[in-house]
């Protein structure tokens, strides 16, 4: 291999992890109205978070004004009008009251899922690296923590519940730390009786993050908790000890009951688990619940730790159908994971109430053998990804929803989890969980009333061979679709949202589909800037800076006479001096690329997308040719500890699996379009698609909620980038009724918007073209593994399988890989040249 080809091929990495998009904000303010998005058939959805305000730009729904503090700024004269809160990430809760939206969020969603590793997780990072590392893949638009005009970190302002009036745009802010000492993160929402009740993970009033269920009454905005679990100082201390996980999320309402799910820990006697309860008069709070299933009444399926899978998801969704409540639960472990890339997949059991009140419990999707369970875990032996289930119910049948695990997906990527070196230190890079997920896309089923499964959306398998009724493959035929997030039924319709994991990948998809072609002189300006900052962070954290380190052994002699006169010390043999001689050669080819300005070659037009796959897969087969070489060094010599030490530091079949793995990654990534998916049926069979781009924003990467107002199907996004954004689906004009609308029954026809279908300003608009129903092509989009070609040396390790991103998910990828190569690089070179001297 040529040393210039080298040199282009880790340039090109090099800018795959940090030139994101050329992102340009769209106009803030239209002249003449609201940001609309017309996604074709009749179609139409309208911006009411800052409805003025463009896609890509701050929203969060609400105002950051600075030290913590939320508002709703209506004053357009205010400095804070219009700001945002970009740490308002999603919209995690909705539901409907009239004409009113209530929505609470998930703050922070990447900075917090972060937070959640380096703590109870065991993962290891400086905060400090991590945030520059971020900025410079991410361009400075991932958030990560508020921060003041001067740079400096602000005070996080957390999650808030807020009401939003679909019909005269009026917003109120109900809960909020800096408003009222309560601290909401509510994961799901439902209308029972005359109340709203919301359920997740509370921080209130200095008390720790507690499983809570709170009662909101619409018609006086007062509020108080319901239900609380965890709430002894003991339990909960030995539930966060035990790693317990609060974010509760399950809910529904079965038999004229509001049913809750929760957790519990005894800290006298260790007990813990998940609790199903239920209540016909919560309002009277904890004293009216009973339980109605015990961690061993779901056959301790419950997976409720943050170790489990999606961060110990417990259960996970609820529904009544056909006079049963149906219950989905996440049942990953590590003692029950398949492999080290796999995790046990959902189950769904069946309550029935007697008439004494307690339940029958039934397995319908689990444990074939021991528990007698109709379908195994994840209902296709052949479908290993998904760790939950989302479920709705449509057209008499219920309909079931895959949601794949990224969680663990996003660890193995940031973090060391896997090989004999494992230790959760930052720098796993490992893409082969993610790509096992790429690999199996999302599918939904529908189940009748004698618990018959029709594959709706999903690849042909033995189960079903073939494939979906309607003819779509698994993701609707996009790999990048990695959760049917929501569903939602409204006039007659069912809405289908899902989470698009290039979003979070865009590092890897960037290189690959050619976005950094195209960059301004600035934009390239501010990247290598931002790339300086973190090595001058390394530089000054760890007293070594990898460039400079390399550039002052530029040359390579001393390593390599130093090496070799080490090592016929202890070995006179000449065949073994020259084999290690040339090994360290090879070796030392890897810094003189960061030297000069070799990177700018990437910016060449003539380097098409293939060019590049080409140079990556060259970098892989250069690796293999060193691997290869120390291999058969340590076959036929003995070499002594230090040595080796050294040279595994670099050279590993674990680094070789993860480099590729990368490339795998990459393939896939090559057609993703970012931005969530949303689809409709009319018959619950063929699929219409509204949109394949987050309503033309690349960060809005998943659609979260649903909610029906008396103006229309409401729904909020998940964009952890520059917060979430309301948007709604006109209906008919009508006024606030006196009871409370549920979330999930349709309403009347809906009739046209009030508003004209304005188009904002020039740029501010993306262009979308009318969808018919949607009819996949044969061989779009590829829903099979693709074809990673190794070097030889790697091709028994691909025999085996070179493999296959709460509700948070896959970070900086080869970033790491490249900084963390260039500081083993520097620190081995830079010690055997203070051998020397």
């Amino acid at each position: 291999m040529k040393t210039r080809t080298f040199a282009g091929l880790l340039a090109g990495v090099m800018l795959a992890v940090t030139a994101l998009t050329p992102m340009t904000a769209l106009a803030a303010e239209p002249e003449n109205g609201k940001i609309t998005y017309n996604a074709g058939e009749g179609y139409t959805f309208e911006k009411i978070s800052h409805p003025t305000k463009g896609t890509m730009s701050a929203d969060g729904i609400v105002d950051y004004i600075g030290d913590g503090k939320v508002e709703v700024i209506t004053d357009t004269n205010d400095s804070n009008y219009n700001a945002g809160d970009r740490g308002q990430s999603y919209s995690w809760s909705a539901i409907a009251y009239g004409d009113w939206l209530y929505v609470g969020t998930c703050y922070a969603a990447m900075g917090s899922t972060l937070t959640l590793m380096d703590g109870v997780l065991g993962d290891k990072f400086d905060k400090d690296v991590m945030e520059a590392a971020l900025k410079a893949m991410f361009n400075n638009t991932f958030f990560y923590g508020q921060t003041k005009p001067d740079g400096t970190p602000d005070t996080d302002s957390e999650g808030i519940l807020v009401k939003v009036n679909t019909k005269t745009g009026e917003m109120k802010l109900l809960l909020s730390k800096s408003m009222n000492g309560v601290a909401p993160s509510f994961r799901n929402a439902v209308a029972y009786k005359d109340k709203l009740y919301f359920c997740g993970s509370v921080h209130a009033n200095g008390s720790g993050d507690l499983p809570s269920v709170y009662e909101i009454d619409p018609t006086d905005d007062s509020y108080k908790a319901v239900y609380v679990g965890l709430d002894s100082l003991q339990d909960y201390g030995a539930a966060y000890e035990a790693g317990v996980s609060t974010g509760i999320r399950g809910m529904c309402v079965y038999n004229d009951e509001l049913v809750i799910s929760n957790v519990y820990m005894n800290a006298a006697t260790g007990e813990s688990g998940a609790l199903i309860l239920a209540s016909s008069n919560p309002s009277e709070g904890k004293s009216s619940f009973r339980t109605i299933a015990t961690q061993a009444d779901m056959f301790n399926y419950p997976a409720y730790r943050y170790t489990d899978s999606i961060f110990g998801g417990s259960v996970w969704d609820m529904a009544e159908y056909n006079g049963h409540l149906y219950v989905s639960i996440c049942t990953g472990t590590a003692g029950n994971a398949p492999d080290s890339n796999t995790m046990q997949s959902f189950a769904i059991i069946r309550g029935d109430e007697k008439d004494d009140g307690t339940f029958n419990w039934t397995p319908l999707v689990g444990d074939k053998e021991k528990d007698k369970a109709r379908y195994t875990f994840g209902i296709d032996p052949e479908r290993t990804r998904s760790g939950a289930a989302n479920l709705v119910v449509y057209n008499n049948k219920l309909y079931i929803g895959e949601y794949n695990d990224e969680e663990i997906a996003l660890e193995r990527i940031l973090f060391n989890k896997t090989g004999d070196s494992a230790d959760g230190s930052l720098g796993g890079v490992d893409c082969r969980f993610v790509n096992a997920n790429l690999s199996q896309s999302v599918g939904l089923y529908a189940m009748d009333e004698n618990e018959n499964m029709t594959l709706i959306v999903g690849d042909a398998t033995e189960m079903f061979p073939e494939g979906g009724v309607s003819g779509l493959g698994s993701g609707f035929g996009h790999n990048e679709n990695q959760y049917i997030w929501r569903m939602q039924v409204y006039d007659g319709k069912l809405y289908v949202g899902t989470f698009d994991t290039s979003s979070l990948l865009e590092p890897i998809g960037q290189f690959s589909n050619g976005d950094i072609i195209g960059m301004t002189p600035e934009q390239w300006r501010q990247q290598m800037q931002l790339i300086k900052e973190l090595l001058q962070l390394l530089m000054d954290k760890y007293g070594t800076s990898p460039i400079a380190t390399i550039d002052e052994n530029e040359e390579g002699e001393e390593v390599t006479s130093e090496i070799v006169d080490d090592a016929a010390s202890n070995d006179e043999d000449e065949a073994f001096e020259s084999d290690i001689a040339g090994l360290v050669d090879m070796m030392d080819m890897t810094p003189e690329v960061l030297e000069g300005d070799s990177t700018v070659t990437a910016l060449c037009d003539e380097e098409s997308v293939d060019n590049r796959e080409n140079s990556l897969r060259d970098f892989a087969d250069y690796y293999s040719n060193m691997l290869e070489e120390y291999n058969e060094i340590s076959a036929n010599y003995e070499l002594p500890d230090d040595l080796k030490d050294a040279f595994e530091t670099l050279l590993s079949q674990d680094k070789l699996d993860k480099i590729n793995s990368v490339i795998e990654c990459l393939i896939y990534m090559r057609d993703a379009e970012r931005g969530f998916d949303m689809y409709v049926t009319e018959d619950g069979t063929n699929f219409t698609k509204l949109t394949t781009s987050g309503f033309g924003d690349p960060y809005n990467h998943g659609l979260r909620v649903f909610a029906i107002t008396n103006q229309g199907l409401c729904l909020g996004t998940a964009n952890p980038f520059y917060g979430t954004q309301l948007w709604i689906q006109r209906a008919e004009e009508s006024e606030t009724p006196s009871t409370p609308t549920p979330s999930t029954p349709a309403p009347s026809t809906p009739a046209p918007s009030e508003n004209p279908d304005i188009t904002p300003a020039p740029g501010t608009e993306p262009s979308v073209t009318p969808a018919p129903t949607f009819t996949p092509a044969p061989t779009a989009v590829p829903t099979k593994a693709p074809v990673v070609t190794p070097a030889p040396a790697a091709a028994a390790t691909a025999a085996k399988g070179i493999p296959q991103t709460s509700d948070s998910f896959p970070l900086p990828i080869v970033v790491l890989l490249l900084i963390g190569s260039a500081v083993a690089m520097g620190v081995m070179t830079f010690s055997y040249c203070r051998k020397k001297k």
